[in-house]
């Protein structure tokens, strides 16, 4: 497979994207130098098959990121997770009868 071995992967780097420590650079070799905030030139890389383009292809400051788009209500802490999946798990559970409970 192509992860192991690093000639397939193309690893971009930039002052405003991915920086890549001198350890790395020895281990990946195939680097480019792509300015993530060039939305043509991120088309172009991301239709390559090969090789695998890794780093930040595109970035603009000025679009809301999902978690600023979708702002849960309330932190979910594991008691409200438990909560509400207990809640779900309830619509579906048959609870016994009262006179069958008594009978048992």
């Amino acid at each position: 497979p192509w992860m192991h071995d690093p000639n397939r992967i193309l690893v971009l780097n930039h002052e405003n994207g991915l920086q890549v420590s001198a350890s790395l650079a020895k281990v990946y070799k195939n680097q480019q130098a792509h300015d993530p905030s060039d939305l043509n030139r991120a088309r172009e890389i991301a239709s390559n098959l090969d090789p695998i383009p890794v780093g930040i292809l595109y970035r603009n400051p000025e679009v809301p990121r999902y978690e600023e788009v979708r702002h849960a209500a309330q932190t979910r802490s594991t008691d409200l997770i438990e909560k509400g999946l207990n809640a779900e798990f309830d619509k579906f559970t048959v609870w016994p009868q009262e006179e069958q409970a008594q009978t048992i």
